[in-house]
């Protein structure tokens, strides 16, 4: 029984993750989506020039968040020109390194 408390536990620790990590991405990346010369441009024409569905950006900035791929994260900062490691670095910041104790 235990287990099944560990899992239940874990799955919620999952998702908090993932909704905080999608609302912090949301935020600095999608809610203006710009093209490589700082344009504002459409969530459709942004989704084609990260390699992403449009309907892929729509569950990154819904309120619920969304289990997130990493190759998504990625294909993000390579079109927006951003580390990685700045990307989690900031986000650890503003979450703290033990999401959600």
């Amino acid at each position: 029984m235990s287990e099944k408390i560990t899992k239940e536990k874990l799955n919620s620790a999952n998702a908090l993750i993932n909704e905080h990590l999608c609302n912090f991405i949301s935020d600095k990346f999608l809610r203006q989506p710009k093209n490589k010369e700082g344009l504002n441009v459409s969530q459709n024409v942004y989704a084609s020039l990260v390699g992403l569905s449009s309907s892929t950006i729509s569950k990154i900035k819904s309120s619920s968040g969304y289990d997130l791929p990493f190759s998504t994260i990625y294909n993000i900062c390579r079109h927006e020109k951003y580390s990685l490691k700045l990307l989690f670095q900031e986000f650890e910041e503003k979450y703290g390194e033990n999401i959600p104790e």
